[in-house]
């Protein structure tokens, strides 16, 4: 067998400047491109299918491997954390329009945003995340920061827990896991592809997905989507506007390789926007005290709100072969993203039990700005019997936001099964940024293999330093990685353990304490997991036990003054199965089971918005009737703690989606067509949570048809 860690082994196509790209490419010799295959071959692959990444898995639903943030493109059982890798085909199969449409088929993730809000935030192993957190080609600082959408990528990879060490921070600095979103490259054939989507109650949609490859060789590759969508979808005479462009760009040398991407997103709102509701209010308002039942799914709580979020991002990356064995790498990027109207205010205090309802609204102006570069070297050698991959690399990444608001904070009322329209406050005067995060890292880490590769151990660790300017805050912390995968029979049993940490910035104690103006330092959450993974015939899972321990800051409640301090502490202790794959030639599988138990120790209250248990079971069948598959899948959601102060608890809900998709030719035109519904049985139920105290409603019955026309 081919050796692990010396196999020929590319990092993904990687970028450069466009100036930079351009010059490389005249001056790049005529001769055939290097395969770039990094994992062994378990499939034939589709002329769709892009060669530089691990290949899809039986079923098509899921990759064979993933990207591991410095370590590169890693097989799912050499892996040594739990991590899945979707594909495009799933997102192609629900008519997926954003990550949430994808991201809904895996049990660690529960989103905290309405179905079709302007913002996707959601929580991964019981630590929240946002959208601004998401990768892009394994680097942060370029994904879009409120809806990311789907259709300019081809592989979403979710690696769950905190990794400093793999990926550095991101700049809302989530320890919550790693997602990351590879986007696609022009294929070795043209691809030209038109999809027309209509989805319930109104919304039409057009995406064009057009890639080709340039010169004898195909050395040059150009890639571009483009989408527009408009109509009513959520809530009831709530209109969406969405506009994505998206261009990618690649160049395969000899001896180097250059990408460069650059897209723009633009949502829009229009009409009304469902609510979030506390039912336990606040000291000036008192709520109804009880979890009532929710509003059907289509309930527009602020009819007439409007709002607009623009996003545009561009990241070029460079790869050079010094050798056989070692290469380098440089990547720089950037996004900005600007969102202006009634976006965020979707609150409301509950305060009767015939539903009456105190509303708040606000008026946003929000402006954030990333600058991101990481460099690095990868090199393989020897000494003596044991094999080692070497990686190296310096990360710096640059964050700016500035949001702004007036509000109608809970001054009008209203009834949460019969709203009215709100007041409207006017537009607020954006001033500047107010919050500034400047993080620098060094990297490294090493990949041993030892008794003929069996035994697989990652030794590393990031040097970060967290500075906000506009605060004189500057601390440093080490965080270190162990790792082991052990395959003591073979190639199709992996039992796997880690110890990762994740990092937050501490924070300047404000006033009211006997410490304040004082620096805290960096947060550490810890997280030690061990787990086994195992294929049985075209079946792969994954199943691992974790316990992640994260620091809190707490007030120690002293007289006269109380004193800030790192005192606190919130434990999850999880529990989590996965899979992917075909348990027969017709039939596919994908999904899993995560059971968590999260406190904070310093209350000993359930952490609040984290269910003990979730459930996503998918499955697919290829029907005797040639080009037809039918499917669907079941999702399951335990009863969580609406409250920090666990006083009210939200019922545990299920929901049933089914899909079908139909592949035909007319004449020699390839052309397939998709159809979904999503809650079928058009349940209204309490989805989860968006903040201490406030609910959200689930979104009612939906369905998505969709043709694509293959020229």
């Amino acid at each position: 067998m081919q050796s692990t860690l010396h196999r020929t082994t590319r990092l993904t196509p990687i970028a450069f400047a466009l100036l930079a790209f351009s010059a490389t490419v005249a001056a790049q010799t005529a001769t055939p491109p290097k395969a770039e295959t990094t994992l062994e071959q378990v499939n034939v692959r589709s002329k769709y299918e892009r060669e530089d990444l691990p290949q899809r898995a039986p079923g098509h639903k899921a990759a064979s491997g993933a990207r591991l943030g410095i370590l590169g493109a890693t097989s799912i059982m050499e892996a040594p954390v739990h991590v899945n890798a979707y594909t495009r085909e799933l997102a192609e199969d629900w008519s997926a329009l954003t990550l949430q449409d994808v991201l809904e088929n895996d049990s660690a993730i529960v989103f905290t945003t309405n179905k079709n809000h302007l913002l996707q935030n959601f929580n991964l192993r019981g630590l929240d995340m946002t959208a601004m957190d998401i990768a892009t080609n394994g680097l942060y600082g370029i994904a879009p920061a409120n809806a990311v959408p789907v259709e300019m990528f081809e592989r979403i990879e979710v690696l769950r827990g905190p990794n400093v060490l793999l990926s550095g921070m991101p700049p809302l600095s989530s320890v919550a896991g790693t997602v990351n979103m590879v986007t696609k490259r022009a294929l070795a054939q043209p691809i030209a592809d038109l999809t027309l989507t209509y989805g319930s109650k109104s919304y039409f949609q057009g995406h064009a997905d057009v890639g080709k490859r340039f010169g004898d060789e195909k050395r040059l590759g150009v890639r571009f989507n483009g989408v527009y969508g408009d109509g009513e979808m959520g809530a009831k005479d709530e209109s969406q506007k969405r506009q994505v462009g998206a261009l990618a760009l690649d160049y395969i040398g000899d001896r180097a390789r250059f990408s460069f991407d650059l897209y723009n997103s633009v949502n829009k709102i229009d009409g009304g926007s469902p609510g979030m509701f506390n039912f336990l209010g606040n000291a000036s308002i008192p709520g109804v005290g009880t979890l009532l039942a929710p509003p059907k799914g289509d309930t527009n709580m602020f009819r007439g709100t409007h709002g607009e979020y623009d996003n545009t991002g561009a990241l070029a990356r460079a790869e050079f072969d010094f050798t056989q064995d070692w290469q380098g790498y440089l990547a720089l990027g950037g996004s900005q993203a600007e969102g202006k109207g009634l976006l965020f205010g979707t609150r409301a205090f509950v305060t009767g039990a015939d539903g009456t309802t105190r509303g708040a609204i606000y008026n946003v102006h929000t402006k954030s700005e990333r600058r991101t570069a990481e460099a690095g070297v990868i090199g393989k050698f020897d000494t003596g019997s044991v094999k080692h991959r070497l990686q190296l690399s310096a990360n710096i990444l640059k964050h700016k936001e500035g949001s702004y608001n007036t509000a109608c904070n809970y001054c009008y009322t209203t009834n949460m099964y019969d709203p009215v329209v709100p007041p409207f406050p006017a537009a607020p005067v954006w001033k500047d940024y107010t919050t500034e995060n400047d993080y620098r890292s060094l990297a490294v880490a090493d990949t041993m293999g030892f008794a003929g590769e069996k035994v697989l151990l990652t030794v590393g660790g990031r040097h970060q330093t967290v500075k906000m300017p506009l605060s004189n805050y500057s601390e440093s912390r080490f965080s270190p990685m162990l790792a082991a995968v052990v395959r003591p029979w073979g190639d199709d049993l992996s039992l796997f353990g880690n110890y990762t940490e994740g990092l937050e910035p501490g924070q300047i104690v404000g006033v009211g304490y006997t410490n304040t103006g004082v620096a805290l330092p960096p947060k550490q959450t810890k997280q030690f997991e061990l787990g086994v993974k195992l294929q049985t015939g075209a079946l792969t899972h994954t199943v691992s036990a974790f316990e992640i321990k994260r620091p809190s800051f707490i007030s120690n409640n002293a007289a006269p003054l109380p004193t800030l301090v790192d005192d606190g502490e919130q434990r999850l202790r999880g529990l989590e199965w996965s899979m992917y794959g075909q348990v027969a030639q017709t039939v596919s599988l994908l999904g899993g089971v995560t059971h968590i138990q999260s406190e904070q120790r310093n209350t000993g209250k359930d952490t609040f918005g984290t269910p003990e248990w979730r459930a996503r079971i998918g499955a697919d069948w290829q029907t005797p009737v040639q080009g037809l598959k039918v499917g669907g899948r079941f999702i399951y959601t335990g009863a969580q703690w609406a409250d920090s102060g666990n006083k009210l608890r939200v019922p545990s809900w299920n929901r049933l989606d089914l899909n079908a998709s139909y592949a035909t030719q007319f004449g020699a035109t390839p052309v397939r067509f998709n159809a979904s519904v999503e809650n079928v049985t058009d349940k209204n139920y309490w989805i989860g949570l968006f903040a201490d105290g406030f609910v959200m409603p689930g979104a009612p019955r939906t369905f998505k048809l969709s043709a694509t026309v293959s020229f």
